[in-house]
């Protein structure tokens, strides 16, 4: 592909007028899952008397609770005095409104008024509820029902043989998407990454076959400069998952090491996904009791490279118009990513966006 035929291929995966795909893909990352909360950090909320966690999702302020029965999700506002049920706590199978003791339940149905034990109560008293699981030491809702998503899967997590670590989450002022390409740029690593993932005398990266499979972008990656990193950084060859729209795997086969995955996901906070809270984990099957502080300090290392250059970028959401940016050769991987993200964005019904994504996610080949 010539540099020309990138830019084209860039441009023809953006149909419409200017700015008219990132809103129609904002509105599209309501129909998928993503975390709001780590585990741990709602097990903390249930000590004492709360029981109840606060959280945003894409300019929804929402209440996640652990009732019994399981996991609710609720939009945090109390219907009588608009109190956020946040600042409330869990009353059985229910969420209780710190201010007058309205109870809540998961379905968003007011079941008790203490000021009026004998009723009525008045049938307009429903909030929003919201879909909820639990899944890879996260908590999930998902604001639309009824699409054909599911919850990434993170097969470091999930793997038996392998030694899973939780990185503490960050927040950037940035888009899921333009988080997402950055994970799978493979040229900015000479530059941003010189000396820790790659060297400034690698400055052109091999630009792989891409292909889709299961709502995955799927690609591997054989680095041409290994410098020196004393067994901490993932470098070696290296197969990508793009979990579409907000998700990466990274499975590296790490020379003198062994095997490891790197796995994140972004979780637009905003109504504009101009900020984005990351969730990510480290997994490996060497050094299995060892330190685990090496590891992630090494990771967080990267992060602090990347940040400055990512929360830089203008606007924060990808320009998917014509002429937004220019695309060439060497950006191959972001190129497919931004063609299949406006595809997203222009279906409208659960079977486009079915056949735009595919079938039901597989395992890594």
């Amino acid at each position: 592909m010539t540099d020309a035929e990138a830019t084209a291929v860039a441009e023809e995966a953006s149909p419409g007028g200017p700015g008219d795909v990132t809103v129609r893909f904002r509105s599209a990352l309501r129909r998928f899952w993503h975390p709001v909360c780590t585990e741990a950090e709602l097990a903390e909320a249930r000590h004492g008397d709360g029981g109840v966690l606060g959280v945003e999702l894409l300019g929804e302020q929402l209440v996640v609770a652990d009732v019994e029965g399981g996991l609710i999700a609720l939009r945090d506002r109390c219907l009588h005095r608009s109190t956020r049920l946040s600042v409330g706590w869990v009353c059985g199978s229910t969420v209780q409104c710190a201010y007058h003791g309205w109870r809540w339940d998961g379905t968003g149905r007011c079941v008790e008024i203490p000021s009026m034990p004998d009723g009525p109560i008045p049938g307009r008293a429903r909030i929003d509820a919201f879909e909820v699981q639990r899944a890879h030491g996260l908590v999930w809702v998902r604001l639309e029902a009824g699409w054909p998503t599911s919850v990434p899967s993170n097969p470091g997590w999930d793997d038996p043989g392998l030694r899973a670590v939780m990185g503490t989450p960050y927040i950037w002022p940035t888009s899921a998407e333009r988080r997402v390409e950055n994970f799978i740029d493979l040229s900015h690593f000479a530059w941003i990454h010189d000396q820790t993932l790659s060297t400034r005398s690698a400055t052109v990266p091999p630009v792989p076959a891409v292909r889709r499979e299961a709502g995955e972008l799927r690609f591997e990656y054989d680095p041409p400069v290994l410098p020196p990193s004393e067994g901490l950084a993932l470098i070696g060859w290296s197969a990508y998952r793009v979990i579409v729209p907000g998700t990466v795997d990274i499975e590296f086969d790490v020379p003198g090491a062994g095997r490891r995955h790197l796995w994140m996901t972004a979780c637009p906070l905003d109504a504009d996904d101009t900020a984005v809270r990351c969730y990510w984990t480290m997994s490996r099957s060497d050094d299995q009791d060892g330190d685990d502080e090496p590891y992630m300090t090494f990771q967080q290392l990267i992060l602090d490279q990347d940040k400055p250059v990512i929360v830089a970028q203008h606007p924060a959401n990808i320009p998917f118009q014509p002429g937004g940016e220019i695309s060439v050769r060497t950006d191959r991987v972001s190129i497919e990513l931004r063609r299949w993200l406006t595809e997203i964005a222009a279906t409208s019904t659960p079977d486009e966006l079915e056949r735009v994504l595919g079938p039901a996610a597989s395992p890594a080949p």
